[in-house]
């Protein structure tokens, strides 16, 4: 049963939700709690507050009372009746907004209170009055009931503010161990999420990754291990499928590339045909009339011409067999790349001597200039004569209504640098940019192929070197060949 990947996301998630949720539930119920033992505690302190006004004023009525009985200023009636109806005010407004009916009692005892001082205010001569005194002791003991009553209720708001705090303390505990706990949980949730898209998602597109640049640098036996049934094992299934189509494409494709090379060289030899017979052609007929006048000379005995005479046949029977060689050499058919560790310079000269068999080529002068201590190069021989071929029978070409052709062979960095330039009509500037594209070409249509220079650029490509086309004037044409060398292989 196929897995998708977005089921088993959704399903972490899912579970890493509902665990927020529960944690979270937790914390905003202890949240709640917490508001109402808040509310509690401001509320009891604004009560307090309010019975401490109270109290303080129960406590002003006994001072007025006492002023006026030392001093007998009868303005402190005036007083004591403002501050008795403040204080009644005060009594009510904390009934109503604490919604508290239970201070009756202490506006009874305000009211007896009140009743007490007029009988003071009244009194003649309050000053040196007897009975004075008495008054003052029962205000006095009406209010210390009045405190009384005012501290039970002190203390019972004191208790609802305590286990108010004890609760809150409480609550404030359990939070921060719920907090700390769903930390916990949601580093755990998140690393194994994390571990999850890292190995399921992150690490197989990072393997593809590195398979797809290696398929970009031509190397198509990709190979990606994922072994989940999911959208990624599919696709890596699909990438490994598709790189196996890729190789055996691009092995049709290098078998269809020699071919063409191949019949490429086989057009150079039909166009040099007539010239080969003719190269061949001489030391055969050095070789015939040699052999006949051994033949007569050894009728005659002289030893000494005969054994000149032959001396003489061997050499161009030597000369003939290095031609036949040579051609055989360049005409020969190789599918795929053999590289190995040579010497540049045979190369160029036998390059040289091949496109110099042409007719039209052997009055156009060749300057070759190689560098001393040359080192040697890594390359295909085959491939890397072909290409010089190539360029050389072009220049001659280029060059066969006037002009010279030069060669220049250097060491630059860590690579072998082979110039090949002429003199000759040059690149038309319409054709320099698609110059190696197949069917592009300077020559007539009876001429050239136009996939001589497509091909040399596509063999310089599969030695890891260059073929650039370095200058292009009316007066002559330049392009530069790069062979890595044998000790620049190691970075290839």
């Amino acid at each position: 049963m196929r897995k998708y990947l977005a089921t088993k996301v959704g399903a972490l998630l899912g579970v890493l939700f509902l665990l927020v949720l529960i944690f979270g539930w937790d914390l905003l119920q202890d949240m709640k709690y917490l508001q109402q033992e808040a509310a509690i505690v401001e509320e009891s302190n604004h009560q307090s507050h309010d019975l401490h006004a109270i109290e303080m004023g129960v406590y002003a009525n006994i001072k007025i009372v006492s002023d006026f009985l030392i001093t007998g200023d009868h303005r402190l009636l005036d007083k004591f009746e403002a501050h008795h109806q403040r204080l009644i005010g005060i009594i009510e407004q904390y009934g109503v907004l604490h919604q508290d009916s239970s201070l009756s009692d202490l506006l009874m005892r305000v009211q007896r209170i009140k009743a007490i001082a007029n009988k003071v205010f009244h009194l003649p001569f309050a000053t040196e009055n007897m009975e004075g005194p008495i008054f003052i002791d029962e205000i006095a003991r009406e209010t210390k009931q009045a405190v009384v009553y005012l501290s039970k209720k002190h203390h019972v708001l004191d208790a609802q503010v305590n286990s108010a705090m004890q609760m809150m303390e409480g609550l404030r505990i359990d939070m921060r161990q719920e907090t700390i706990a769903l930390v916990w949980v949601l580093l755990l949730a998140m690393g194994f999420l994390t571990y999850f898209i890292y190995n399921n998602i992150v690490l197989p597109l990072v393997h593809m990754k590195q398979e797809v640049q290696r398929v970009g640098q031509g190397y198509f036996d990709v190979n990606c291990h994922v072994s989940s049934n999911d959208e990624i094992g599919e696709l890596a299934r699909t990438f490994n499928t598709m790189g196996e189509a890729l190789g055996e494409r691009e092995q049709k494709l290098n078998r269809l590339r020699s071919l063409a090379a191949h019949q490429e060289k086989m057009n150079a030899m039909g166009v040099m045909s007539a010239s080969i017979a003719h190269e061949v052609g001489n030391p055969l007929a050095s070789i015939n009339m040699l052999l006949q006048v051994a033949k007569r000379k050894l009728r005659k005995h002289d030893d000494q011409a005969v054994a000149a005479h032959l001396d003489s046949a061997l050499q161009e029977t030597e000369r003939m067999e290095s031609i036949i060689q040579m051609i055989l050499q360049f005409g020969r058919y190789e599918e795929g790349s053999h590289f190995q560790v040579f010497d540049v310079q045979p190369i160029i000269k036998d390059a040289v001597r091949l496109a110099q068999m042409s007719p039209q080529h052997k009055r156009v002068p060749i300057h070759i200039d190689i560098d001393t201590k040359l080192p040697l190069i890594y390359a295909s021989d085959s491939m890397l004569m072909q290409v010089l071929m190539n360029l050389i029978y072009n220049a001659c070409h280029a060059c066969k209504s006037g002009g010279e052709v030069a060669i220049r062979v250097f060491k630059q960095q860590q690579v072998v640098v082979i110039d090949v330039c002429d003199t000759g009509h040059g690149i038309a500037e319409t054709i320099r940019e698609s110059i190696f594209q197949p069917h592009v070409t300077t020559k007539e249509k009876d001429e050239g192929s136009g996939f001589g220079l497509a091909i040399s650029k596509e063999l310089m490509d599969a030695m890891h070197g260059t073929l650039t086309l370095l200058e292009d004037t009316k007066q002559g044409t330049c392009f530069q060949i790069s062979v890595p060398t044998s000790q620049g292989k190691d970075n290839l």
